[in-house]
């Protein structure tokens, strides 16, 4: 019954040009509100369910072609590694202007953050506006947006088990998730493509895809054991798979029992919603595909403006990524199972998510004259400043290209260090965000005291826990920009001109203030701008407390070595002579001609 009324439900959708999912989750809120379901019927959806969970993430994973990405992705991953972290935090942000608790403000943060795959295709491809090459980019997007929101769901875990858990159990717990992530990936990568090739050279094809879901079976009972999502382990399966010869086979004959039972997935999510209760919660649901809509656009814009995209392209292709992806059904599943979000909240995100697949064609058939229309009335300060923005932009890149390999490598390395310094200071942030309110009264109840002191030492904690990877950060920054200066500084000399360094540049001025100094006013805007329990008077004892550190650590840094050492002003006679090898010039010369670009 189940699904016939799925199919009848899908037809219906179909011929509106939108994609199945939607009448999966329409038939899950029919049977939901007009039938009555017994125990057994209920038992068997949710077993049938997570077979659907299981086999949807393992072919997710066998899309996600790591030699492909390493070709084709880094567009892809340029967009994904600009709106993730963006789409979190705004996410956090609004989660805590609404009047959530920081665990739902961190759920909310990862629901939003991805698009769907299967929704994103299906409208595309029916519209047939974009191009193949620009189709199969907002699909590798997608797909690193999943391998995100894997990574998410995975420290998503504890924290959601943490709210009905004690903390020894709980520090058990990150532990095992831990092992089990390192475990599956220095041990899977070696062992599961050779095996699946084995038995593949050795046995027949249908012996081959049992054996295949087998293991993704296995792997997300191994990641359930471990206290993940099995989804997660039935995702690592399928990316662990991803590089075998019959990884093609294997997901064709996988494709019809995953079409199957991600129907009965996605039935049972619609059967958590009730009417009454969705239209309870209209505004809050509007308000959810709102900040969604709103924050894909606005930070895939910004993504593809990074990558050197020009602006009609890049909201195009934001506008075709809002739909909700099947990770937010799944991270809401998760929070509602453990107590985490009430049923308001989920069926808030469902009806977001449904909202968002159904206005998903209607946007995209009018993206091109909603930025048509947008850009001819920006007023010209605005675009003035865009311009502006872009030739900055387009400078660094050509700045870049005229660079020698070995700068490249340098500038690279920086930028990398130094983005993945600003997501430790994130994930640093998300935690303490989240852990203060809950750790202050534990800590005063174990230990005696007063509570605001408790509240006051946390927060000094997260200023003195901040200190090393912002220092790294402002050390990366500043490798990256003294390269760039060097660089600048010979091409402008070879052309004769003055050197725009010694005319003075106020971003050099800026990034020449010392290094201590810069992490901890940094350290205090980040502790004055994530929300905590203090106020403001006592705020103003964390800066004379953070003074006191200052003085201390000057003190420690005058008799030893500069502080966080690495490169910086200092290291430029050793970096110049190193770029003034024999050949800079003439390598430099043969690509300055080269056509500026990401």
């Amino acid at each position: 019954m189940f699904t016939l009324l799925a199919g009848v439900c899908s037809i219906v959708f179909n011929k509106a040009k939108l994609p199945p999912l939607i009448g999966y989750l329409v038939a899950g809120i029919v049977i939901a509100n007009i039938f009555t379901v017994s125990e057994t019927g209920t038992a068997a959806i949710e077993m049938l369910s997570d077979f659907g969970l299981v086999l949807l993430m393992f072919c997710i994973g066998l899309e996600v072609n790591i030699r492909k990405i390493r070709k084709q992705g880094v567009f892809a991953i340029t967009v994904a590694v600009v709106q993730l972290p963006l789409m979190v935090v705004g996410g956090i942000a609004a989660g805590t202007l609404m009047g959530y608790d920081p665990v739902q403000s961190i759920a909310l943060g990862a629901i939003i953050s991805g698009s769907s795959t299967a929704v994103v295709m299906a409208v595309l491809k029916s519209q047939e506006k974009l191009s193949k090459e620009q189709i199969d980019m907002l699909v590798l997007i997608t797909i690193m947006e999943d391998i995100g929101q894997v990574v998410m769901l995975s420290m998503l875990t504890p924290v959601l088990a943490g709210s009905t858990m004690e903390v020894t159990n709980l520090v058990v717990l990150i532990a095992s998730i831990a092992v089990f992530m390192i475990a599956s990936l220095a041990v899977g990568l070696k062992i599961i493509p050779r095996m699946v090739n084995w038995v593949s050279d050795n046995v027949t094809p249908e012996i081959v895809i049992v054996f295949s879901v087998g293991l993704a079976f296995g792997m997300a009972w191994l990641a359930s054991i471990a206290g993940l999502s099995m989804a997660i382990g039935a995702f690592l399966m399928g990316m662990l798979m991803s590089g075998c010869r019959k990884t093609k086979e294997i997901s064709e004959a996988v494709e019809p029992m995953k079409s199957l039972f991600m129907a009965m997935f996605f039935i049972s999510v619609g059967m958590e919603v009730h009417l009454a209760t969705l239209s309870g919660n209209i505004p809050t649901m509007l308000m959810f595909y709102a900040l969604f809509a709103v924050l894909k656009t606005a930070t895939v814009l910004l993504g593809y403006w990074v990558g050197g995209e020009s602006g009609r392209n890049g909201f195009i292709s934001a506008v075709s990524l809002t739909a909700m992806g099947e990770f937010a059904f799944i991270i809401s599943k998760e929070a509602l199972d453990y107590g985490v979000v009430g049923e308001g909240f989920y069926t808030s995100v469902i009806g977001a998510a449904l909202l968002s697949m159904v206005s998903l064609p209607l946007l995209t058939r009018f993206s091109e004259r909603i930025w048509d229309g947008c850009s001819g009335r920006c007023p010209g300060f605005l675009r003035k400043a865009i311009r502006s923005a872009d030739s900055i932009r387009d400078s660094m890149y050509i700045g870049f290209r005229t660079a020698t390999k070995k700068s490249k490598k340098t500038i690279l390395k920086g930028m990398a260090d130094a983005y993945t310094d600003a997501l430790v200071i994130l994930v640093i942030e998300v935690v303490f965000y989240a852990a203060v309110p809950i750790a202050g009264p534990m800590l005063a109840d174990a230990f005696g005291g007063d509570l605001r002191l408790w509240y006051f030492a946390l927060v000094m904690l997260n200023f003195v826990v901040l200190i090393p990877p912002i220092s790294y950060l402002v050390m990366s920054i500043r490798e990256v920009e003294d390269v760039i200066v060097r660089n600048t500084r010979r091409l402008v000399e070879m052309d004769g001109e003055e050197d725009p360094i010694r005319r003075g540049d106020k971003y050099r001025k800026y990034l020449e203030m010392t290094t201590l100094l810069t992490v901890v006013l940094i350290d205090l805007l980040l502790i004055a701008v994530v929300p905590n329990p203090l106020g403001l008077a006592e705020h103003l004892y964390v800066v004379a407390a953070a003074a006191v550190i200052v003085v201390v650590l000057y003190r420690r840094m005058s008799r030893r070595r500069p502080f966080a050492g690495g490169a910086g002003p200092e290291d430029d006679s050793e970096a110049s002579d190193e770029d003034s090898a024999p050949g800079y010039e003439e390598e430099m010369v043969r690509d300055v001609g080269t056509k500026p670009g990401p």
